[in-house]
């Protein structure tokens, strides 16, 4: 996939995108139990960083104490 054509997808298809990218990377499987799942509360925070000189997307559950200069919101 190219970046311009990340650029386009919709937030549906970019979250799809990324699960099936978590999925591969995890070598073709996550269990994920209820029990995990009902942990879960909407006072859970995610937040999503762009590490440009690594092409990296971050998913972290922690807030970076500093910011980074190449950091894309």
């Amino acid at each position: 996939m190219t970046q311009d054509e990340r650029n386009a997808l919709s937030r549906e298809q970019l979250l799809y995108t990324m699960l099936c990218a978590l999925v591969k990377k995890s070598d073709g499987e996550i269990r994920i139990k209820e029990d995990e799942m009902d942990e879960v509360t909407k006072h859970d925070m995610m937040a999503m960083y762009y590490d440009k000189p690594n092409k990296e997307v971050i998913l972290s559950m922690h807030f970076l104490n500093t910011l980074m200069e190449d950091e894309v919101f």
